[in-house]
């Protein structure tokens, strides 16, 4: 992969100046989660919101968001016709990511959006999404950031926060998340400075505590969203997280310092702690411990519910881990599993992190990746082997090529099964469970 800005600038020198009011993130973990955030907030605020993710799950334009939905086919087509011409016109060979990046940026500008909201795809330094002016960035993010990519980002922590903290502008916010290990938090602060930049901590400005409820008595799957506690200078709200998992209050404390930033220019500071609660309440991010429920998608006479959880590295998979010793699940667990061919990534080091003794796991590839024909599936046989040694002989691994067959299989007898390891994965599962009007059956 040839990381560099020179040909996205190359390509954005054709064509109309991007201009819009923009939140820049970055991170290992957790900036997705941001952005759906960020974006569910200022949308429950009156903005008119653009944003840009990756991967993409079913199609190229589910990457692109006006107001909270994909951008229609129409004006995703006439975005991306013009970028394909001044590629041509100007020779600049660019990457599909950069031209995806590029579409973006331009729906954004015709569509006038109030304000964009950027995910980093990889590091940021010479991440395509960096190529934006230093005008338009109002606010950069920083999520967790953990070892991942290492083979292009480097080998240690040190470097990996380099490359992230290089979104940071000038005489603006830049708002670092928590983080798990001291040396990110100083390099982050030694990068950031250097730039010139404003560094916040965003638990110094804001704080989503998770309110203790009562046990059930009778616990239920899918749990309900988690009561949070919200305190912004001085100011408290009791509301509700509606993304699941407890490592979500720190992405909203990333999320609300991040608004809280924003709000210092107009026509931000209208933003109210009620709208922020409301925001945080009703954000969704596909893919992300997301419960389906199988039998009514399928048409199932069992009650089978599928937890969906895109988590490709040892730190996100400690997090799905540490939910699944939340849910009331007895008795053996059930996974389908795929994961991403990565030099930098052993399977071993993602698996460990959430497999256990007696655990059942259907191993199966992903289908090929629409624009990213780079993204391979690591070998089954490769991922079965680290799965036989983690469940040991009480447990039970088989290889499966079909998806379907692989949840028929994985859902015998159990009414959770766990869908980990790639989002690639999670995209079919969508594919399959796809209804005739387009929409995924999910506990929501």
């Amino acid at each position: 992969m040839d990381l560099s800005l020179s040909r996205i600038r190359s390509l954005t020198s054709l064509l109309p100046r991007y201009t819009r009011p923009t939140i820049h993130i970055a991170g290992t973990n957790g900036k997705g989660s941001t952005t759906a955030f960020v974006d569910s907030i200022l949308r429950q605020a009156g903005f008119f919101t653009g944003r840009f993710n990756s991967p993409h799950l079913i199609t190229i334009r589910d990457s692109i968001l006006l107001d909270g939905h994909a951008i229609p086919p129409e004006d995703y087509q006439e975005a991306f016709r013009s970028v394909i011409t001044a590629n041509d016109i100007g020779d600049c060979r660019c990457t599909n990511f950069e031209l995806q990046t590029a579409t973006a940026l331009l729906a954004f500008e015709r569509a006038h959006v109030d304000v964009a909201i950027l995910e980093v795809g990889l590091g940021g330094r010479l991440d395509a999404t960096n190529v934006i002016p230093d005008d338009t960035v109002i606010v950069s993010g920083i999520a967790a950031i953990d070892l991942d990519h290492q083979a292009i980002l480097g080998a240690t922590l040190e470097l990996i926060a380099m490359e992230k903290a290089a979104i940071a502008r000038r005489d603006h916010p830049c708002v670092l998340g928590a983080q798990s290990h001291q040396a990110v938090t100083e390099t982050i602060k030694r990068s950031v400075n250097a730039v010139g930049a404003r560094l916040l901590y965003a638990s110094e400005q804001v704080r989503v505590f998770p309110c203790q409820a009562p046990a059930p008595s009778d616990p239920v799957i899918p749990p309900p969203a988690t009561n949070v506690s919200i305190h912004v200078r001085g100011e408290r709200l009791d509301g509700r997280i509606g993304l699941q998992g407890s490592h979500q209050c720190q992405n909203a404390e990333l999320a609300v310092a991040l608004v809280e930033a924003l709000k210092l220019s107009p026509p931000f500071q209208r933003i109210t702690l009620k709208q922020i609660a409301q925001g945080l309440s009703l954000a969704t991010w596909s893919g992300r411990l997301e419960w389906i429920n199988y039998r009514e998608a399928m048409e199932h006479g069992e009650d089978i519910w599928l937890l969906t959880d895109g988590a490709h590295n040892p730190a996100s998979a400690a997090s799905l881990a540490r939910y699944l010793t939340s849910l009331p699940i007895t008795g053996t667990r059930s996974f389908v599993v795929s994961l991403s061919h990565s030099p930098s990534k052993s399977p071993r080091a993602t698996l460990e992190a959430v497999l256990l003794p007696g655990d059942r796991v259907a191993v199966v590839p992903f289908s090929p990746v629409d624009g990213m024909p780079w993204v391979k599936p690591q070998e089954p046989v490769t991922v079965m082997e680290v799965a036989k040694d983690l469940v040991g002989p009480s447990g039970e691994v088989a290889a499966w090529t079909d998806l379907k067959a692989a949840l028929s299989w994985a859902s015998h007898g159990h009414s959770v099964v766990i869908v980990t390891g790639s989002l690639y994965l999670v995209a079919d599962l969508y594919r399959l469970l796809l209804t005739p009007s387009g929409r995924v059956l999910s506990a929501a």
